[in-house]
Order: structure tokens, then C-alpha cells, then sequence
């Protein structure tokens, strides 16, 4: 869901009252109940002196993530990443080497101190021997081509055997979060390890950077899931103009977000043969959500008793403020909510799942929380229920999900699909849960976010072996 760092927890500056000169490149570890990220923030002060600033994740190969808001009152720094529903606080010190601060994101708060930047600093880079390197004994081809009806220009790789034949394709679309047409995240790149399994099998594939990322246009940040439904229909429409593409089997492959977006074009478009769902969601968004915050909370190491006190909270917020149109209303309902949660609650179990502990650090919480849920993107998601669309769906459907799988909940989705499209009278689909994988699927020990980058196999080769099985049994 939401590019996986920023999902799941996840400046300018004047120049301080004392008359230091800010640090511009700052580092810091954001450890999120055991998990650690590493953030850079780079600071850059504009000709009329106000700042403007930008991070970097480097685990993620993330870089130059702009900030929509950076304030400096006195020592007190203030940031607002609007793209990523989050937002930083922190105390600079008198001598201008130290900020003490707060980073919060989807109804979280952990302590991101940051120090300079050594920029000497050489990073630990761990292989991933399965992505995919040339000479390859399959056709590559990098274009643009231009939709139909979103005018927008998309960047596309597209990779078919080399012969004179017509193939199935296979057309691949990302999970949450603006990504480029490999999926990558943590140094790994998943599409590309799929594209490079399946064209080998004798399908052709084809993946688009998304809106906004790569060599396509369009803006992202204000887009929804809606949206990127569109993006996917006019791939299917270049892919109809391609002579050596069989028109009758175009079929799409979804990870995460992708799973849900997949079905949605399918119930409404015939050209689509089938659909691979990777992760994808199968209940009610808003409770989804809800359970993929424990799991998140117990993966980092928080009490049942704080979750327990915490997820109603969280309930309540989503369901308030995607409701409300004014944003402003929104943060002044949010406020009210937290207030009096925080009032009624044990504040240890307050502080381990919120970091509040004081009537200004509710204001910043609500207002976050409202911010957050407020976007176009994240209006339209939390208020999704996928089952009726499931329930159209009536081409051949493959559902894959690791068990140890914390963002998407793998028996909760897996067993909501099949409901659905069973209702719908579906009998042409195949569930499998795959044993001690996580989100990407990949076998994990911690099954924490940040292992995602610790680990060098990019995706099972059982999970491969799957998606290549059953697609050729539909041959």
C-alpha cells in the first residue's frame, strides 16, 4: 500500500535567533519500534530567504522527496511532506549540529533526531542477484507512446520473445506510491524479475511507469486509484495496436494497490483474459487498514494492550475524516476526537503508539491525521470496498498472498476474494497462500518493512513458478 516506508509510519529555514547557520544536510535514523530507516533531509535557502528542503531514502534509491512546508519559529523546525502524508518537528540546538525531533505519518509519531551529514559516508549495498541483466534471449523495447483519453505520455518497457508469433500479454501494475515501471523499492525491482521470468516462458509483458514517475507525465500527487484504473485501460489500448500481441489474451498483473486496480478494469473491460492479483486487498479498505496498523505495531515490537487501546482511534479518524469535504472541519473533528481519546486513555499506552504526551503534541497529531486522510488519493482508497467488484469479475483470476504478509492480511484478503467471486458466480479462480513470506514475497525472518532491503532474493522462485504454471494451463 502507500510506498511502503511512507504507508506505514511513514523543510525551509531561517537562520536561528542566535545567529547560527543551519546545518543544509542532515541525517537521521528513524527507529519505529525496532525498525530503522535511514532519512536525509537536504535544506536549501532560497533568495528571499526562506528555505526549501527535500529528503532522501537511500535504503529505497528514494531521492530529492520534496516538502510542501518548512517553517522556523525561533529554534523550532517545522516540515510538512504533503506527497507522503507526513510531517516533521524538531528542536535545533544552539549550536547548530543537533535536531531533536518528532516524524509523523498515518496516525503515528517516532523520534527522528538528526545530525549532520557525513557525506564521506559509504553505504552498505546488499546484491540482488535476481534482477535481471543483459544479453537477454528475449526482445527489449523502451518507448513512449501517448493515451487516448488521459493525454498523458507513457514511459514503457515491453519485453516479447523473438520470434514472428503472436503472445499473450501480461501487463504489470504497481503497488501504492508513485513507482517506476520495475516496482522498485529497497534495491530491488520486482517487475522487472517477473517480466524476465515470464517473457522467458514465451509471454510478452509489458510495465509503465506510473503518472508522474519516470518518463511518464501527469500529476500524481492528486490522483486516485480511480485514476490509475484509466492509465492501465490505455495500456490495453496500445497494446491492441501491436502486431505481434494475441488481442485475446491481454490479461494484468497487480501488486498491492495493483491487485485491486486490476480487478476494476477487468469487471468493466472484455478485453481482459485474466488477472493476476499479488497482495492484493480483498475486505473493506478501512478495515484493512485497521488490521495492517496492528500488525505493523506488533511487528515493531508494541503491547496488545497499546494496540488494543490505539486501533479504535484509529477507526474512528478514518471514518470521520474521509467523509468530510473541508478540510478544515476535518481538522477541527479530528482534534475533538484525539482530544478526548487522549484524556480517557492510560498515557503510557498513549505515548507508545501516538509519542503524545502533551495538549500541543494533539493538535499536531489531529491535524497530521486530518491532513493525511484529507488527500484525493487516500479519500477515495479508505472508502473502497472491493467485494462488489470482485463479484463482476467474471474472466480467470489467480490470488496469491504470503502469510507473513503485515501490510495486506493474507487469509483476511485471500478468503474475502474467493467469497466474492464465488458470489458472483467466478469459477474460474485459484487462491494460494504462500507459507512464511511477506509482502513482496519473499521468505523473512524479523518480517518487518525494513527487511524487505536486508534480503537478496527479490521474489520466490515458488511464487514464479506459480504464476508461470497457471498461466500456461490457460493456454
Amino acid at each position: 500500500m502507500k510506498n511502503l516506508l511512507f504507508s506505514l509510519f511513514l523543510l525551509s529555514i531561517t537562520i536561528v535567533s542566535f545567529g547560527q547557520q543551519p546545518v543544509q544536510n542532515w541525517m537521521g535514523v528513524l527507529n519505529a519500534g525496532g525498525q530503522k530507516i535511514q532519512l536525509r533531509l537536504h535544506l536549501v535557502q532560497n533568495a528571499d530567504k526562506t528555505f526549501s528542503s527535500n529528503w532522501d531514502v537511500p535504503a529505497q534509491k528514494a531521492k530529492g522527496i520534496p516538502s510542501s512546508k518548512t517553517e522556523l519559529s525561533g529554534n523550532l523546525l517545522s516540515i510538512e511532506i504533503k506527497m507522503i502524508g507526513a510531517s516533521y518537528t524538531g528542536t535545533l540546538n544552539t549550536t547548530g549540529d543537533k535536531i531533536e525531533g518528532s516524524w509523523g505519518q498515518s496516525g503515528m509519531n517516532f523520534p527522528l533526531n538528526m545530525e549532520p551529514l557525513n557525506e564521506g559516508l559509504v553505504e552498505t549495498i546488499i546484491a540482488k542477484p535476481q534482477t535481471p541483466k543483459p544479453p537477454f534471449n528475449y526482445l527489449v523495447k523502451d518507448f513512449l507512446y501517448e493515451g487516448v483519453s488521459t493525454r498523458l505520455s507513457y514511459g514503457a518497457t515491453l519485453t516479447y520473445p523473438a520470434d514472428n508469433a503472436k503472445h499473450s500479454l501480461i501487463i504489470l501494475i504497481t503497488g501504492s506510491g508513485r513507482q517506476d515501471r520495475d516496482e522498485t523499492i529497497f534495491d530491488h525491482k520486482p517487475f522487472a524479475v517477473i517480466a524476465d521470468y515470464l517473457t522467458k516462458k514465451g509471454f510478452a509483458v509489458l510495465r509503465v511507469d506510473d503518472r508522474g514517475a519516470g518518463k511518464s507525465t501527469g500529476d500524481f500527487a492528486n490522483s486516485t486509484t480511480a485514476d490509475f484504473a484509466l492509465d492501465v485501460e490505455e495500456h490495453i489500448r496500445y497494446a491492441k495496436t501491436l502486431p505481434f500481441i494475441d488481442t485475446t489474451k491481454i490479461g494484468l498483473l497487480g501488486h498491492s494497490e495493483g491487485g485491486l486496480i486490476a480487478p476494476m478494469v477487468a469487471a468493466r473491460n472484455k478485453l481482459v483474459a485474466f488477472i493476476i492479483l499479488m497482495a492484493g486487498p480483498g475486505i473493506e479498505i478501512n478495515e484493512l487498514m485497521a488490521v495492517q496498523n496492528e500488525m505493523v505495531l506488533k511487528s515493531a515490537g508494541i503491547s496488545q494492550s497499546a494496540i488494543d487501546a490505539y486501533i479504535p482511534l484509529y477507526k474512528q479518524l478514518m471514518k470521520t475524516i474521509i467523509r468530510i469535504d473541508n478540510k478544515e472541519e476535518a481538522i477541527l473533528k479530528s482534534k475533538g476526537i484525539v482530544k478526548e481519546w487522549f484524556h480517557k486513555t492510560d498515557q503510557n499506552l498513549v505515548k507508545l503508539t501516538t509519542n503524545m504526551s502533551t495538549e500541543a503534541d494533539i493538535d499536531k497529531f489531529a491535524t497530521t491525521m486530518a491532513e493525511t486522510l484529507s488527500t484525493n488519493w487516500w479519500k477515495y482508497f479508505a472508502a473502497y470496498n472491493p467485494q462488489p467488484v470482485l463479484q463482476k469479475v467474471k474472466c480467470p483470476v489467480l490470488a496469491m498472498n504470503g502469510s507473513a504478509d503485515i501490510q495486506v492480511p493474507a487469509e483476511l484478503s485471500l478468503k474475502g476474494m474467493e467469497a466474492a467471486l464465488k458470489k458472483g458466480g467466478n469459477k474460474q479462480y485459484v487462491t494460494k497462500q504462500f507459507e512464511g513470506l511477506n509482502h513482496l514475497f519473499q521468505k523473512c525472518t524479523k518480517c518487518t518493512v525494513t527487511e524487505y532491503g536486508e534480503l537478496t532474493t527479490t521474489i520466490e522462485e515458488d511464487v514464479l513458478d506459480t504464476i508461470g504454471n497457471w498461466l500456461t494451463s490457460l493456454k
